[in-house]
Order: structure tokens, then C-alpha cells, then sequence
């Protein structure tokens, strides 16, 4: 072999590391263009609102002022989304855990997003507290993305949250009345980039049930999906519980 030659294989590096550099490049072509249509969206409205203030009624300026709102808030979730993977996949998530009530915590999340779509119906089922050991911020980014999920995949209905005790589980899980999901693609949800596509449904990265998982799995807990075609899908997770103060 000459001097400066390479070894065969070896000029793309191994093939490990093909693949993580592969899917390096993938993630950041995907956040690229999930970013790309809010921030457009953010500056054409706001150059609008400055060049055209005086000339613009006070509904359509409440309106494109929502609509900036709503997309930094999305901007913001995009860039939250690349960070946790990039905890996740390097080993260093930090949880804060505490004593917490799942069924205020869900009951608050439920709150919050319940009047997000006129189509479908939030409600969380009555019930007594459930206590378990975990980072109540990151616990109510698991719930908030199912709810999430539900809303945005599925045409109408309501959306039913239940929180139980399972043993020595404590568990939430969240309930829709859409078209439901294939087995074939119930088994890869939770993989990186993985996007259960439906007609009209938004785009996405397809990262956040893939975060989802990691963060159950670091409370030593486990999630899963329960569906079928056209009976609906219902999202849950479990993770010890202990005793409330």
C-alpha cells in the first residue's frame, strides 16, 4: 500500500460512523425545514405590522400577532426537541425528581390545552391521586405530547386522559377517537424520525415520541401504544409510584 493510501472502507470512516453522521446530517435537514416555515411566517408578519401599523384594523393585528406568537412558540419546541435528543444520545439528561400527583399534573396539562381546537373534546377522567418519584417538568412534556398527537392526528372527538395506580405503577394514559394505527406501524413510533402520516395531518420531525421514550425510560418506566385501524389509538405510560406527602 503506498504511503497516504487508505485502508479499504476506511476513507468514509466505519460504518458506525457512516450512520451516525448520516443521521446527524437527516436531523439537521429535517429541523431545517420545520424552522424554516414559522420563522418565514414570523418575519413577514412582523415586517407587515411595522410597515402597515396605522393602516391595519385592530382584529387583523391581534391576529398576526397570534400567529407570531404561536410559531415562536413552535420555533422554541423545535429547538427544545434538539436539545433533549442531544442529552438523551449523549447519556447526559438530568432529572429532578420529586414526589408527584400524575392526576394533577395531567389535570393542569389537560387545562391548558383543552380549548386549543374547537373540533375535539379534552377531558380527564375523575379519579384519586396518583403518586410516583419523577421530574415533574419532564413527566408534563410526555403528557402534553400525547395530548398534542391527539389533536393534530385526528379529524375530531374527544380526547380522554385517565390517570390510575397499576401495582406499583402509577399510570397515565391518553385515549383519541381517530382512524387508529396499523400494528406494522405501532412497532416503530417511538424510533427517531419515525411519523405516523396521515392526510392533512402537520408535519414534523418525527422526534417526539422518540424523546418521549427516552425520558419515560429514564424515570425507569416504559411506554407503549395501544390501536387498531379504525378503533382509535390510545398513548400511556407508567412509572413507579410512591406515596404523596
Amino acid at each position: 500500500m503506498t504511503a497516504g493510501a487508505s485502508a479499504p472502507g476506511s476513507a468514509g470512516g466505519s460504518p458506525a460512523q457512516d450512520e451516525r453522521e448520516a443521521k446527524t446530517v437527516e436531523l439537521i435537514a429535517t429541523v431545517s425545514h420545520e424552522i424554516r416555515s414559522p420563522l418565514t411566517t414570523i418575519k413577514g408578519f412582523t415586517k407587515t405590522l411595522i410597515d402597515r401599523w396605522d393602516r391595519l384594523s385592530d382584529d387583523t393585528k391581534r391576529e398576526m400577532l397570534l400567529a407570531i406568537n404561536a410559531d415562536a412558540d413552535r420555533v422554541t419546541r423545535l429547538l427544545t426537541e434538539l436539545l433533549d435528543v442531544s442529552r438523551l444520545e449523549a447519556g447526559r439528561l438530568t432529572l429532578h425528581r420529586r414526589p408527584v400527583d400524575l392526576r394533577e399534573l395531567a389535570g393542569e396539562t389537560v387545562d391548558d390545552l383543552a380549548e386549543r381546537s374547537a373540533r375535539h373534546v379534552v377531558r380527564l377522567v375523575p379519579g384519586d391521586p396518583v403518586g410516583v418519584q419523577g421530574d415533574p417538568d419532564k413527566l408534563r412534556q410526555v403528557v402534553t405530547n400525547f395530548i398534542e398527537n391527539a389533536l393534530k392526528y385526528t379529524d375530531e372527538g374527544t380526547v380522554t386522559v385517565t390517570c390510575s395506580m397499576q401495582g406499583e405503577w402509577g399510570k397515565v394514559a391518553v385515549a383519541d377517537e381517530g382512524p387508529g394505527i396499523p400494528t406494522a406501524r405501532q412497532a416503530v413510533l417511538f424510533e427517531k424520525f419515525s411519523r405516523h402520516d396521515v392526510p392533512g395531518a402537520p408535519s414534523g420531525t418525527g422526534l417526539g415520541l422518540y424523546i418521549c421514550k427516552g425520558l419515560i425510560e429514564a424515570h425507569g418506566g416504559r411506554i407503549g401504544v395501544s390501536s387498531g385501524d379504525g378503533s382509535g389509538s390510545t398513548f400511556w405510560f407508567e412509572v413507579p409510584a410512591v406515596e404523596l406527602p
